[in-house]
């Protein structure tokens, strides 16, 4: 018996790729429609929704409201956000960072795993002492304990910085117990930092009073 084995082409790949982009731009044969909080109307397929996210395939086989009337009112992501998201669920193409934490919260709303992991990773390689905090935030509001470690590290990193920022402020005012978290690291990681300067200190006047004997 042959054993086949799959073939993985780029140019079939890319080639792939592009024809579901023009499905997506097309809208042909679109049969479901998505309605943004401001009331602007996307077009969709429902077989591309069902294969790409579990949330969309048990709107669509269970008795919901979406089934009978092949529409999905998404009150808390405007257009831009969801053409975004659905132009990933059509291609899986790379992200705007512009757009990184609003698709982090839909990919974890939707369950969209690929779309949380590479908002996940742009989020850490991107961060920055304006928007550090708002990303904490939203790390431990989503419970992802990569980005909400990584978010408090750059932060204990640059406290001085991040602390006068607006994001910063309004952190402490959003979540009290987060920002006094992140503080008492602080704290920890100074004291650690002076204790191996102590030794280190110590050390090396030791080393030299023996060497001077």
């Amino acid at each position: 018996m042959v054993e086949i084995k799959p073939v993985y082409n780029t140019v079939v790949c890319l080639g792939i790729q592009k024809d579901f982009a023009d499905i997506f731009a097309s809208k042909e044969f679109s049969d479901v429609t998505l309605v943004a909080q401001d009331g602007i109307k996307l077009k969709a397929h429902k077989a591309i929704l069902c294969a790409r996210s579990q949330v969309f395939a048990a709107m669509f086989r269970n008795n919901f409201e979406e089934s009978k009337t092949n529409r999905i009112q998404i009150d808390d992501m405007d257009a831009e956000v969801i053409e975004e998201m659905l132009k990933f669920l059509y291609t899986g193409g790379d992200i705007s960072e512009k757009f990184a934490e609003e698709l982090f919260i839909a990919a974890n709303k939707y369950s969209l795993l690929d779309l949380q992991t590479m908002c996940e990773n742009t989020l850490i390689n991107t961060m920055k002492f304006a928007t550090v905090a708002d990303v904490l935030l939203l790390a431990d509001r989503l419970t992802n304990e990569r980005l909400k470690t990584k978010a408090a590290k750059f932060i204990v990193n640059n406290i001085e910085t991040v602390t006068e920022t607006e994001g910063w402020k309004k952190l402490c005012q959003t979540d009290n117990d987060l920002s006094r978290l992140v503080l008492e690291n602080t704290k920890r990681t100074v004291k650690r930092m002076r204790y191996w300067r102590y030794n280190s200190d110590s050390n090396s006047s030791t080393e030299s009073d023996q060497s001077g004997t």
